[in-house]
């Protein structure tokens, strides 16, 4: 493993250096920003991770000049940020700009700081993941989980081909956002991605919807129509929830799919269309073709290539992620952004999410909202949320609102004594552990009378 350790104590450079050396690392030492902006860019490539002083005597640049540098140009190099006497606001800072930890020299043992050197390096994926997680997000799909790597590896070999694609998996998996996601990396993604839900189409009007029709074709039909297959010509036409088409449905869409060819309602003239052709379901088609209630020609059709994706519950270490960017969002704009608490974080990695990814952002909108003014989002609050939804309690119970409000008031003062009691009663490092400002955590330890003095001993 190869470190850059940024630091103007030239002794402390040494004695890192050498502890590294103990682990057979390979330290890179700078002692001033240019020196550390020389030799990164000389060697970033062949880095592992940053380990960064804030603050360099006698200099106009700091470390945060360095690290908004590397993150801007090298955001595959974790960085990890180191200080002798920086305030807790840089360290908030230097967090908000990208860094990966922040680590305070007089607090820490030299064999504590090579565990989180060496936790932050073997956490970093690799260029050819983190292109491929970067892909998924740019399409809306945020991950991070080693099956999701491979999802968008699939997307990414089978975009190019014009082949058809079955997307399977449970409601809420993102089905929509893959299809989306085939469409934008093929050579198809400057014409048009038509999304069609196939529940929401009455089946009278069927024939019409998909492929138009001509004036007087039937009763209402006052002017000429084009359908679905028209609009999709040179793209993409996405056929969503195909596994509640009937049987008779079914039939119709056999010929247009595989030859691409057919005919206004109400019209003898043969039109051809150029479209590649995704389905999405949560059902089980092959169950449904035994059952007789698919048709094996239509499945095989569409089914060219099969993506399937997996539940919320099986990439657990994707939750708190998507959980955070959603968080994130419901955040922009306010003066006052609010956080998770620990405990809120912990209930949501908890949940078994029968409705996956959709499911849990709609809880995380529930418990912003729940939240009301208040800066932290609790797990009573989710609880509220989810219980809300679901018309009862866990249990069955039927929760008071009295009782969910205790709850809430109990579960954001345990969050704040939990954080003071880790800090010794530094509030200002009690702020920056639950995600607030000072101010912030000053006004909600008044409205609890907690004083930092009960945490100081």
């Amino acid at each position: 493993m190869k470190v850059l350790i940024a630091d103007d104590h030239v002794e402390y450079c040494y004695t890192l250096q050498e502890s590294f050396a103990r682990m057979q690392w390979d330290a890179l030492l700078a002692h001033s920003t240019a020196d550390a902006l020389g030799t990164l860019d000389r060697y970033a490539e062949a880095l592992d991770l940053i380990l960064l002083d804030i603050e360099f005597n006698g200099e106009q640049q700091t470390g945060m000049d360095v690290l908004a540098y590397a993150r801007k140009h090298y955001p595959l190099v974790p960085v990890i940020m180191i200080s002798g006497h920086g305030t807790l606001e840089m360290a908030v800072r230097a967090t908000k700009l990208g860094a990966e930890n922040f680590i305070d020299k007089a607090t820490i043992t030299t064999e504590r700081l090579v565990e989180v050197v060496q936790a932050a390096a073997t956490k970093r994926p690799t260029q050819e993941a983190q292109e491929l997680l970067d892909f998924l997000a740019s399409n809306g799909i945020i991950a991070q989980s080693k099956v999701m790597i491979e999802v968008a590896r699939k997307i990414l070999s089978i975009a190019r081909y014009t082949i058809n694609v079955m997307i399977t998996g449970e409601t809420g998996t993102g089905k929509r956002l893959v299809a989306q996601a085939i469409h934008a990396a093929s050579n198809r993604s400057k014409h048009p991605f038509i999304a069609v839900n196939i529940p929401s189409i009455r089946p009278e009007l069927f024939q019409s919807e998909m492929f138009g029709h001509v004036r007087g074709a039937f009763t209402g039909a006052h002017q000429d129509r084009r359908g679905f297959f028209h609009a999709a010509n040179r793209g993409t036409l996405f056929l969503d929830e195909i596994g509640d088409l009937s049987p008779e449905l079914q039939t119709i869409l056999l010929v247009p799919i595989e030859e691409k060819r057919f005919h206004r309602v109400g019209s003898t003239d043969e039109e051809t269309v150029d479209i590649r052709f995704l389905a999405a379901t949560d059902r089980d088609l092959t169950t449904a073709i035994r059952n007789g209630t698919f048709r094996e020609q239509l499945y095989y059709r569409l089914r060219e290539v099969e993506i399937t994706l997996p539940p919320l519950r099986e990439r657990r270490e994707d939750i708190e992620l998507i959980a955070q960017h959603a968080l994130q969002e419901h955040n922009r704009g306010l003066q006052n952004p609010k956080a998770f608490t620990p405990a809120a974080l912990e209930y949501l990695r908890s949940q078994p999410w029968h409705g996956n990814v959709r499911e849990l952002l709609s809880a995380v909108r529930a418990g912003f909202a729940t939240a009301a003014d208040r800066e932290l989002i609790t797990d009573a609050d989710l609880i509220e949320a989810t219980q809300r939804k679901h018309g009862n309690a866990r249990n069955g119970a039927v929760v008071s609102a009295s009782l969910l409000e205790d709850a809430k008031t109990a579960a954001e003062k345990d969050s704040i004594s939990n954080a003071l009691t880790q800090t010794r009663g530094n509030v200002t490092k009690a702020a920056a552990l639950l995600g607030i400002s000072r101010e912030t955590l000053y006004n909600i330890m008044r409205k609890h009378g907690i004083t930092p003095s009960q945490f100081r001993s």
